[in-house]
């Protein structure tokens, strides 16, 4: 493999300008060529990005000797047959997330990537940003101790549209499928694949979910909490539970740059005895009105100083942020890798296997309207 990496982008939505953009700043990545369904479409990309060469079908694209990979950036819906198509055309490919819309679909674009000796990978971009470096660091080591809950969400209000990639059915549209991936994701990133699923979802007009919360369950006793939504603001940040402190992942989670650590001695054993007579000098501030009084009104300034501040990890990236994955895949194809360890492929199979448990388990105790 030469040393720069020559891109065709398949696609010219929102998302692949965002990932032009992430190309232009790596000095070992170019954008080579461009396609979508139409010369109109393609030919306006190639313009705004400076790309050399345009294509008016994919099959174009995928074919053309100057380009070394493809970055898959068409509707959900269209995953499989896209990546299936460069992969057959003999191209590495990065497809952007979800990576199918069900398991079986995933397991059809691996099991072609893997008999065809050729890169893949789901742009997963949140998990190769430098915050998500440093929150792995953080539970290698323990921490916040031994890992016991998540929970994490992802939501704004969209204006609905049936007819659009969130809530028609037939372009793999939803909350879970769309945003839920983040969380879902990060899920598997700090505990793993989980051995149980419960999950409910508000399923809209349009057939599909536009609020939903998934429950991962592990032998263990560990618990993850995701919740995605299509209707409703939410805070859009993670939190994650050790014995001995926590860790919240700042908003934007899809693209985190802050991290929040907070921390405790471990529990005691045992429970401490009782004090003797009146009690001790908490109970006794406990059980004065006064003192709840003021504890109350001055709750967010007081209880910093009772547990301390938690330490502020600041994790900045450059570009936009997709240059991170990029750089990735630049990586394995110069050494000759056919899965990244940040991001592998059995981990894609298994998100969108649990998110095919959860969808099944809507028609058993979802709300619809």
């Amino acid at each position: 493999m030469q040393k720069s990496i020559r891109w065709g982008i398949l696609g010219t939505g929102l998302v692949a300008r965002d990932f032009a953009r992430g190309v232009r700043v790596l000095p070992d990545a170019e954008l080579s060529a461009v396609g979508s369904r139409t010369a109109a479409n393609s030919g306006e990309f190639a313009r705004a990005f400076s790309i050399p060469r345009s294509h008016s079908s994919y099959d174009e694209l995928v074919n053309d000797p100057e380009v070394d990979a493809i970055y898959v950036a068409t509707p959900s819906s269209l995953h499989r047959d896209h990546c299936l198509l460069a992969l057959s055309a003999g191209k590495p490919v990065l497809c952007e997330k979800p990576f199918a819309t069900s398991a079986v679909e995933a397991r059809e674009i691996v099991a072609k990537a893997r008999s065809s000796r050729l890169f893949c990978m789901e742009a997963m971009w949140m998990r190769f940003l430098p915050a998500m470096a440093r929150l792995r660091e953080l539970l290698n080591k323990k921490a916040i101790g031994e890992v016991r809950l998540l929970s994490a969400n992802l939501g704004f209000a969209a204006p609905y549209d049936p007819t659009s990639r969130l809530f028609d059915a037939k372009l793999g549209g939803g909350a879970l499928l769309d945003l839920g991936v983040y969380p879902m994701s990060l899920a598997f990133f700090a505990l793993g694949r989980p051995d149980g699923v419960v999950a409910r979802a508000n399923v809209g007009a349009s057939g599909v979910d536009e609020d939903a919360t998934v429950i991962l369950q592990y032998r263990d006793g560990k618990l993850a909490e995701l919740t995605a939504s299509l209707r409703a603001e939410l805070p859009g940040e993670a939190r994650i539970f050790g014995t001995r402190g926590s860790i919240r992942v700042h908003s934007p989670l899809y693209r985190p740059h802050r991290l929040s650590v907070s921390t405790h001695p471990e529990p005691a054993p045992t429970p401490r005895p009782a004090p003797s007579g009146g009690g001790g000098l908490v109970s006794r501030a406990k059980n004065s009105q006064l003192l709840r009084a003021i504890y109350f009104r001055f709750e967010d300034q007081i209880r910093p100083l009772l547990r301390g501040r938690p330490a502020t990890v600041v994790a900045p990236f450059t570009g936009n942020g997709y240059n991170y994955e990029i750089a990735e895949v630049g990586r394995c194809l110069r050494a000759g890798e056919l899965e990244s360890p940040i991001m592998q492929l059995d981990d894609s199979i298994a998100i969108m296997e649990i998110m095919d448990q959860a969808r099944a388990s809507w028609s058993d105790g979802s709300t619809s309207r």
